[in-house]
């Protein structure tokens, strides 16, 4: 689990201290299927459903969908999605997080990767950090190998000139043709034995979890604006007077508390019990997507004059929102604003929607 932390704790901070400027926000491409052949001289972020990243890049990479394969040149690469695959790899460091992970021929530094099943083909230059359920090795680590996974096949073609770190219960096969130096065991905490956790750990184990739903509603809100462009225009322009915002927030508590006291009410009818379902299915998604609006319409009102493409204003502000989410206390007030604000957006569109039909 350390190792765990430790691998995605890097990747969500290098997110974080990636450095934005004018030319980099052109540098946002969201589609259902986005294919990135040319060459881009600025850090470049790419998200969809099915991402192919094969440029080179003069700065850092990012790709994140459900498939996402990746074959480019760059300084450091940062990649996450269900189906991941890097092959023809050029970069220093490359951080990986999915379901399925396959790293084929490629020229890495040091290899961060968290997934469920995970095979290695490419030789490391240096150091691996791997941390999932399954994971195959078929290739040499010029370095140290760090595991935390529950099976581990080392195949004929894999070598191992530093040390192969793993935990004492994890399942483990050796091809007798495999090259291993030393090995190193550690004790998991998987039993039930009490641990003190420290404050640092409370952080880290913080850090990840906004990081993680960083990067899924950064994928579904860019996907959002991507098919609903008019939809987030009329955001954009909505007026910014503190009136208008407070007004905003207000309707999106009343919709907070309301909505399922109403659909309790409808529940005592059977004829209401499925407008009630469905009501309270719309409202849950509608909770969870409220950051959505709310960090669009405060990225323009902040960043609206400086930042054209709206792909970076939402990506920039939905990264502020979630650091500032992380601090105590401010995080919490920070969330509960966010939550009613879009709540509220949502209910203004919505009687847009009925007002223009009339």
């Amino acid at each position: 689990m350390k190792k765990k932390i430790c691998l995605l704790l890097v990747m969500i901070l290098s997110l974080v201290a990636i450095p934005v400027n004018a030319e980099e926000l052109n540098n946002f491409i969201a589609d259902n299927s986005a294919n990135v052949e040319e060459e881009k001289s600025a850090t470049t972020f790419v998200a969809g459903n099915s991402v192919k990243l094969s440029s080179d890049i003069d700065g850092i990479g990012f790709a994140a969908g459900n498939i996402v394969y990746v074959s480019s040149k760059q300084d450091y690469l940062f990649t996450a999605g269900n189906n991941v695959t890097l092959d023809g790899v050029s970069t220093k460091d490359a951080f990986v997080a999915g379901n399925f992970i396959t790293v084929e021929a490629s020229e890495i530094r040091d290899l961060y990767v968290a997934g469920t099943n995970i095979i290695i083909n490419s030789d490391i230059t240096r150091n691996a950090y791997i941390a999932g359920s399954d994971v195959v090795i078929n290739s040499k680590i010029n370095g140290d190998l760090n595991l935390d996974c529950e099976n581990i096949e080392l195949g004929k073609d894999a070598e191992i000139t530093g040390k192969l770190i793993y935990p004492s219960d994890a399942k483990i096969e050796i091809s007798k043709d495999a090259k291993v130096g030393e090995k190193e065991t550690y004790k998991s905490n998987t039993n039930s034995v009490k641990v003190e956790i420290s404050p640092v750990s409370i952080f880290i184990t913080k850090l990840l979890s906004a990081g993680y739903r960083f990067i899924a509603m950064l994928i579904i809100g860019l996907i959002l604006i991507a098919c609903n462009k008019e939809l987030f225009a009329k955001i954009a322009k909505k007026e910014k007077s503190f009136g208008k915002i407070a007004l905003t927030a207000l309707l999106g508590f009343a919709f907070l508390i309301l909505l399922p006291i109403a659909a309790v009410i409808l529940m005592i009818t059977v004829v209401g019990i499925p407008l009630s379902i469905v009501s309270l299915i719309v409202y849950g998604l509608l909770v969870y997507l409220s950051i959505i609006p709310t960090t669009y319409y405060f990225g323009n009102l902040v960043f609206g004059k400086s930042i054209k493409n709206k792909y970076g204003i939402f990506t920039l502000s939905l990264l502020i929102i979630y650091l500032i989410r992380i601090i105590p206390i401010i995080g919490g007030l920070v969330g509960f604003i966010s939550l009613i604000f879009g709540l509220g957006m949502y209910t203004i569109l919505f009687k847009d929607k009925i007002t223009e039909k009339k």
